[in-house]
């Protein structure tokens, strides 16, 4: 029995046409992978911001339960503010980890924690609004800011958001509040 040579080599392999069509199926899903990795970068890079920020302001607020009431409300002067008068304390520096970083070092900072402490909270009531000497709002303010630009604060004592930093500097940051009441 002769076996024909010729009939058997053309069932052998792939032709030319499937091949060049695998290889522009793997090229367009290769493409494809590689135009979302900018995207997903992005979304990764933005998750990591918000969850240094929010670690930031955590250990800023934990620090501000642990410090004296007193402490806490009171000017560099020693004197308690009136109910309605912020008290800004020091700007703190972060790098992109969340370490703190000295003042002197505040060139080198990625996130900037602005904190405003608001001395006798107002508390509703049926009839309107109470004054509250015992409690006092603290907001903490974390700007990513890696390049440095200046932080504006909105100014005036009659407005709630007086102290906070001001939106219209283009600047994102996140805000996170608590309520410090005094242990008597």
């Amino acid at each position: 029995m002769k076996s024909n040579s010729s009939t058997r080599a053309g069932k052998g392999g792939f032709s030319l046409v499937e091949i060049t069509i695998a290889t522009g199926i793997a090229a367009f899903g290769l493409i494809t992978l590689l135009g979302l990795l900018p995207s997903g970068m992005t979304t990764f890079r933005d998750a990591m911001n918000v969850t240094v920020s929010s670690q930031i302001a955590q250990r800023l607020i934990k620090e501000a339960v642990q410090t004296d009431y007193d402490t806490l409300v009171n000017v560099a002067s020693g004197t308690t503010p009136p109910a309605g008068v912020p008290v800004i304390k020091d700007r703190r520096y972060f790098n992109d980890e969340g370490v703190e970083l000295q003042p002197a070092d505040a060139a080198k900072a990625v996130f900037h924690a602005h904190i405003r402490v608001m001395p006798g909270t107002s508390l509703p009531t049926v009839g309107g609004t109470v004054d509250n000497n015992s409690l006092a709002t603290v907001t903490v303010q974390v700007a990513l800011n890696p390049s440095n630009r200046n932080l504006t604060v909105i100014g005036g004592s009659g407005s709630p958001l007086s102290g906070t930093l001001d939106p219209a500097s283009k600047i994102p940051f996140v805000t996170y509040t608590s309520h410090i009441a005094k242990v008597k």
